[in-house]
């Protein structure tokens, strides 16, 4: 499970994430938002690669160079 931190934009940030793909494949998958927690499942297994993914994705974004945002492995 990757936890994504970030009071703002919480829709964007689902957009993006689920839309991450590795060799041409979808491989997260929104869950459920609490609070400031957005939560993702991944399909690669490793959770600590999976967070270092997203947070590349959403840095690599014009929305993602504003928002003040966490990303870890839990």
């Amino acid at each position: 499970m990757i936890v994504v931190n970030c009071a703002l934009r919480q829709d964007d940030i689902v957009e993006i994430v689920e839309n991450i793909q590795v060799e041409n494949e979808k491989v997260f998958k929104y869950v459920k938002k609490e609070g400031l927690k957005i939560i993702f499942e991944s399909s690669l297994g490793d959770d600590q690669k999976s967070a270092g993914i997203i947070k590349q994705a959403i840095k690599e974004t014009n929305i993602g160079k504003a928002l003040f945002f966490s990303v870890a492995a839990q």
